[in-house]
């Protein structure tokens, strides 16, 4: 009766647990503090896990198209979303924020500089994402053609950096003067740096968020992409300055 009794309470306390599921997400790098808010309600509402590899959109891209493997992928922009949808490697995809590129320079280094058109004529230096490993050097160099000072803002360039969290940290540590960040983190450090005028005809990119074919759980894999799209997962997000998407490009 004793080990009748000890069996059940282990099956009462251990089934819950087998049924979560454990979920693998792909995620840019520069998503990584609302995204992990929002996971924390998910883990905790739901019991599932999940586990969260960041890196740039393209390196992401990169690592599941080598593997083959894993739930969910949550890009910068749009654009890496439609590529797997092309193959389809993606079911169901949400379109969550706005993922925009400013130039930012440091307050510091910003006397006499107020545009695009004063920053291509100084002698400060600039620092760029990679255009193949992240959403926002594809964008940045799009807006340095936008402005119509592109060759001579190129020569400025000291680094491109494969991540967006990388290249913010080289412009507050002074590694470089001024850089193409998203608008996010620009104005978490408004404190610190200056953000120029956009030029007409800045890219927007959208963050959104995919269900992948390859899921071993793609019930669990949706509803978390769920939690992202709803009302509160929107506001993780703009309350860390990203903007909500309000038409469809």
């Amino acid at each position: 009766m004793r080990r009748l009794l000890l069996s059940s309470l282990f099956v009462c306390f251990t089934f819950p647990q087998a049924m979560a599921a454990q979920l693998h997400m792909y995620a840019g790098a520069g998503l990584r503090p609302p995204i992990e808010k929002v996971i924390e309600k998910f883990e905790k509402e739901t019991g599932n896990t999940v586990t969260v590899e960041y890196g740039g959109s393209g390196q992401i891209l990169t690592r599941f198209e080598l593997t083959q493997q894993g739930d969910l992928f949550f890009p910068g922009s749009e654009d890496y979303v439609e590529k797997l949808q092309a193959k389809s490697l993606a079911t169901d995809a949400y379109p969550i924020v706005r993922h925009i590129p400013v130039v930012a320079v440091r307050k510091d280094k910003s006397q006499g500089i107020a545009t695009i058109e004063d920053l291509a004529k100084s002698n400060l230096r600039l620092g760029m994402g990679d255009p193949k490993a992240i959403a926002l050097g594809r964008s940045g160099e799009l807006l340095l053609d936008a402005s119509g000072y592109g060759d001579q803002l190129r020569d400025k360039v000291i680094v491109r950096a494969a991540t967006i969290k990388h290249l913010s940290m080289y412009l507050l540590n002074g590694e470089v003067d001024a850089a193409i960040i998203g608008c996010a983190d620009a104005m978490k450090n408004q404190d610190k740096l200056l953000v120029l005028p956009s030029p007409e005809g800045s890219p927007e990119e959208i963050a959104t968020i995919a269900v992948l074919s390859t899921s071993a759980a793609p019930k669990e894999a949706k509803l978390l992409a769920e939690y992202f799209a709803a009302p509160e997962g929107i506001k993780a997000f703009t309350d860390y300055g990203f903007l909500p998407v309000t038409t469809k490009k």
